[in-house]
């Protein structure tokens, strides 16, 4: 399969990190750099995918990338919003053209 360039829309990326505070406590976040990927995304559907993910199904998006795109599982995608990461990418499968993604949306967490 080939990627259709008109299809891959630009996305903003955030790395995922791990940083240890003087206490010793390892806290896991994003960083402030954003990077910009190109990305083609649709919503999960397929029954596989349903009976892996279960009720979450709705909170899933499938996306193709180029291969040559440096992302990792656990990075961040901005996708509603512009500057804040919405969707952690959950999954990656890498072809001889292209990758699959996958990715769930981000809940908001208590300490916000």
């Amino acid at each position: 399969m080939f990627l259709k360039k008109s299809r891959l829309k630009p996305y903003s990326l955030k790395r995922f990190k791990k940083t240890v505070t003087d206490e010793g406590v390892t806290k896991e976040g994003y960083s402030d750099k954003l990077e910009e990927v190109r990305l083609e995304l649709w919503p999960a559907t397929s029954k596989l995918q349903s009976e892996i993910y279960g009720e979450r199904l709705n909170d899933i998006l499938n996306a193709n990338a180029s291969k040559d795109a440096d992302i990792n599982v656990k990075d961040g995608v901005c996708i509603d919003i512009k500057t804040e990461v919405t969707h952690r990418v959950i999954s990656k499968k890498v072809y001889s053209q292209h990758q699959v993604l996958e990715l769930e949306r981000v809940r908001a967490t208590r300490g916000r």
